[in-house]
Parts: structure tokens; C-alpha cells; sequence
């Protein structure tokens, strides 16, 4: 694993709230400085790709979100290879807590970037995994539940530099609080973990666990 036990800062474990399993880990601040600095630099660059189908409205305030169905975080630099087998090692870790058997997966991974004023509306994936990676996001939180409709039981999870979680996707519904820094932009990766029987060739999919 390309330099993970160098990046990786608190190991894996897994908390359970309303019903569901969220598996946390940690990279280091230094290490998500760094892929914070990647994500702004490539911006430019990400918003000349297509627009995701659907998103067409929302490419504004989201343009990397917007576009994430047109290119994969993976394949931006090197030095995320640390978050992908973090990922993997976070995922294995959750799937033993769940007593679930590893089977073929891949994996899709964009990034978002929000600067005040906006958010991500509550939604949710048609996938067996989801994820979020906090390159930036101090103060900001990331809601949870099972359904559309906002939940007293619904879980709500405070984003520190570094944090990794993954969960289980089906119907799990999520929105993030506004960002309200005017300073500095809100940058978050975040990814599907999907079955062989989901790939594409209108997204970019990887292969991630067999």
C-alpha cells in the first residue's frame, strides 16, 4: 500500500446510528492539506469536462460535483493513491463489521468544492457504498438518514481535516450544512462502491476489491 501507514493517523473502526453501520478512519492533516491543494488546482480544469447529465442546474455552485460522472480523482495525481487504499482498507474494515464477504467491486471518486453560501441537497446514492473524505470541511456537517424527510433520529457528522467515512448507500439519504467561509472553499472527495453488475461506460468506474 503506496505510503498509507505513513498518511494514516487513526485506524479503522466502525459506530452504528439509526440502524446503519459508519465505518471512520483518519488520514493526517498534512496529508489532506495536500489533497485540498490538489483539488483547487485542478478545478479549472475539471470544469471544462461535461456536465453530468441531471446536473445542469446545479453546475454553478457545484461545478466539480456536477461533472463527477466525467472524470475520477484517482487519475489526477499520484499522491491519491494513499485516500484509494485507505478506502479500501476503511471498506474491508466495515464489511467484517456487517459480516459481509469481499466480492468484485469498483469504485467512482470525484471531489466537491463549495464556497459560501452553498450546499449539497439532500439525496441519496443507488449504490451498495458511499463515502466522503474531508479535505477541508472544519465546522461543516454531513446529515444522514433513512429517508427524504429530515429525521430526529437522522445521524449528523462533524467534518474534521482528515476524516474518511464510508457507510452503506441504498435509500441512505445526506445533505451537508451551507459553508459559510468566505475565506476558504469547502473541498471534500467523495465516492460509490458498487457491484460488477452496476458498471458503465457513461461514468468512470475502477476496479477496487475482488
Amino acid at each position: 500500500m503506496p505510503d498509507l501507514a505513513e498518511h494514516l493517523v487513526e485506524q479503522p473502526h466502525v459506530e452504528w446510528g439509526n440502524n446503519r453501520p459508519f465505518a471512520f478512519s483518519r488520514l493526517s492533516d498534512e496529508y489532506a492539506k495536500a489533497l485540498e491543494d490538489l483539488a483547487l488546482a485542478k478545478e479549472q480544469l475539471i470544469k471544462t469536462l461535461p456536465v453530468t447529465k441531471g446536473w445542469e442546474t446545479g453546475a454553478e455552485k457545484s461545478p466539480t460535483t456536477a461533472r463527477f460522472a466525467s472524470f475520477s480523482a484517482f487519475h489526477l495525481s499520484p499522491i491519491t493513491l494513499p485516500l484509494y487504499f485507505a478506502i479500501h482498507e476503511t471498506y474491508r474494515h466495515l464489511l467484517q463489521a456487517i459480516d459481509q464477504k469481499p466480492t468484485a467491486r469498483f469504485i467512482q471518486c470525484w471531489y466537491n468544492i463549495h464556497r459560501s453560501g452553498a450546499s449539497l441537497v439532500r439525496h441519496c446514492h443507488a449504490y451498495p457504498f458511499i463515502g466522503t473524505f474531508s479535505a477541508y470541511a472544519d465546522g461543516s456537517l454531513t446529515q444522514y438518514g433513512n429517508a427524504k424527510e429530515l429525521s430526529g433520529e437522522d445521524v449528523v457528522i462533524e467534518h474534521v481535516p482528515g476524516q474518511l467515512v464510508i457507510t452503506t448507500g441504498p435509500n441512505h439519504y445526506h445533505h451537508t450544512s451551507t459553508w459559510n467561509d468566505p475565506d476558504r472553499a469547502r473541498v471534500t472527495y467523495a465516492f460509490d462502491i458498487l457491484g460488477a453488475n452496476q458498471w458503465n461506460s457513461n461514468q468512470i468506474f475502477l476496479p477496487f476489491d475482488i
